[in-house]
């Protein structure tokens, strides 16, 4: 299985990289923004990737970051998701606009992709939401843009306190997207405004 590559990229035409390591030339499938970025580069590029296997064809995806190809893991887990839909989706969305879709429950946010319509849409959302926001079932690395500062820690211990659950905590808070700077009273009010209207 190849989890990786280090070579130098040859070509790229729509959303195909050829990347040669050591003479031969491997056609990996990528998102626009992983496309972007090794185009940018010069000399040895390093490619997470994904084999996937069929009877009829072995086909290689390459992305920039670990973060991007744990995204793919998880969005090709969803039934009617495969590689081609993925990597579209991971076109249209960056990483952190993927993690707030699933904070604030917006389902619309993943039409943005192509061959995504609103069941599908609504499937990966329902599928998928529970893992990523609530349990914590995959590790996403860094793709939480909740801040960080004293004040909002004793705002966690505080709700946590109260009875209410971490994750519902954090997604109040990151949807909040508070300054650093804010008043403990004032953000404790806004969060349990937030966690009382069932957000």
């Amino acid at each position: 299985m190849i989890t990786h590559l280090n070579g130098v990229v040859e070509k790229v035409a729509d959303n195909l990289a050829v990347v040669d390591v050591n003479g031969v030339g491997y056609s990996v499938i990528c998102s626009t923004k992983t496309l972007s970025e090794i185009q940018s580069k010069t000399g040895i590029v390093h490619l997470f990737t994904v084999m996937n296997i069929r009877e009829d064809a072995w086909t290689l995806y390459g992305f920039i970051t670990e973060q991007e190809r744990n995204w793919f893991n998880i969005l090709i887990s969803v039934q009617g998701v495969g590689g081609k839909v993925a990597i579209a989706i991971l076109s249209a969305l960056s990483d952190d606009e993927i993690y707030r879709a699933f904070l604030s429950g917006d389902k619309n946010a993943f039409t943005r992709a192509d061959g995504v319509g609103a069941k599908l849409a609504a499937r990966i959302m329902t599928e998928l939401k529970d893992k990523v926001v609530g349990k914590g079932t995959f590790e996403i690395p860094s793709a939480s843009p909740l801040p960080t500062s004293d004040v909002i820690n004793d705002v966690i211990s505080a709700l946590l306190n109260l009875g209410y659950q971490r994750a519902d905590i954090v997604r109040a808070i990151s949807l909040l997207q508070p300054e650093k700077d804010c008043k403990f009273d004032i953000l404790l009010k806004q969060v349990l405004a937030k966690l009382s209207s069932g957000v």
